[in-house]
């Protein structure tokens, strides 16, 4: 009789997918937030039940990065609520595509605030559009449908993982004047600038890792890790002079959210370093405090995965060796 462990067969998909299923976009129409929560927490389980590597990838990744601020049984918890955070965003993301329309507008309009909001009113008052810098944090999906019910003129970058959700998320974006930039869907930079260019907010995430324009001549740091330095924030602001605010959307109690916005800078003077290294910045200083809000963890863990590697192998053989200074991207 063969000795290995049972284990529930792997599931072929990703996780994204995997929640945006044809039954559950369909469940979402009639589900009360509560209920259509826990049903994703439920579901969210079981997907990494029977994907227990993945699983592995992303609680190693959060304790590597956050072993040396918390103590063991706090990290043991925040490692468990980043998985509660990375469900939080899927079910977000679902009921903003699929929920009631109307019940998802007054959520929008009763739920979330923008604090320090005159800074984005000023500086659409310069006429050159607003580069609205975000990243893969708290309820990020409410920001553009927010922003478009408060009166500003909004576009976002976006990619979606399936045809329903781009036909879906495509009809509500119109009802509310939110424009859309389907990033599989001709020039990106162009229609960017084309927002720009009419004093649109114009939505990009900073930490979309796998987008990146790497600049051969420079590194940049997040989370303590080495990683290329993103040139398109830099070639977006040099070429349309739009000022620069970041926007991270953060959970608190009662299903409130809380935007944080905060002022980058326009370019006009020197930086003591890149646009797109002052944005990471800011997203890493609310990443160590806040992360189990961050859902990046698995693609971070790739990008960092020969570190991680490295450091377990030391720990397994007792040794305590100095911290490696550079990572290599995991192509697999």
């Amino acid at each position: 009789m063969s000795s290995r462990k049972f284990r529930l067969p792997k599931i072929h998909l990703s996780l994204s997918k995997f929640f945006q299923m044809k039954f559950n976009a369909f469940l979402f129409r009639f589900l009360p937030f509560s209920i259509s929560r826990c049903y994703i927490m439920l579901l969210g389980k079981l997907y990494y039940l029977m994907n227990w590597t993945e699983k592995q990838l992303i609680r190693q990744t959060v304790s590597y990065i956050c072993k040396r601020k918390f103590q063991r049984k706090l990290l043991n918890k925040k490692i468990k609520t980043a998985f509660k955070g990375i469900f939080d965003h899927y079910h977000e993301k679902l009921f903003v595509a699929y929920s009631n329309f109307p019940r998802l507008l007054d959520f929008l309009r009763s739920r979330v605030r923008f604090a320090d909001e005159d800074l984005l009113q000023k500086a659409l008052e310069q006429g050159k559009g607003v580069i609205l810098v975000t990243g893969h944090f708290g309820a990020v999906e409410f920001l553009p449908g927010a922003l478009a019910l408060n009166g500003y003129p909004t576009s976002m970058i976006c990619r979606f993982q399936t045809s329903r959700l781009r036909k879906s998320m495509g009809e509500r974006a119109e009802a509310v004047g939110l424009n859309l930039i389907d990033a599989d869907e001709g020039n990106i930079i162009l229609s960017a600038m084309r927002a720009l260019k009419q004093g649109r907010i114009l939505i990009t995430e900073c930490d979309e890792f796998d987008e990146w324009r790497p600049d051969p001549h420079r590194d940049s740091r997040f989370l303590n890790c080495r990683l290329p330095s993103d040139r398109t924030l830099e070639l977006l602001q040099k070429r349309s002079g739009s000022p620069v605010i970041t926007a991270l959307m953060q959970r608190q109690d009662d299903r409130r959210y809380t935007c944080n916005l905060a002022a980058i800078g326009n370019g006009t003077f020197p930086a003591p370093m890149p646009l797109h290294e002052r944005c990471l910045s800011v997203l890493e200083a609310t990443v160590e405090n806040y992360p189990e809000q961050w859902y990046q963890w698995k693609k971070f863990g790739k990008l960092i995965k020969s570190r991680i590697e490295v450091e377990n192998d030391n720990q397994e053989a007792g040794y305590l060796a100095p911290e490696i200074g550079l990572s290599i991207p995991d192509q697999a």
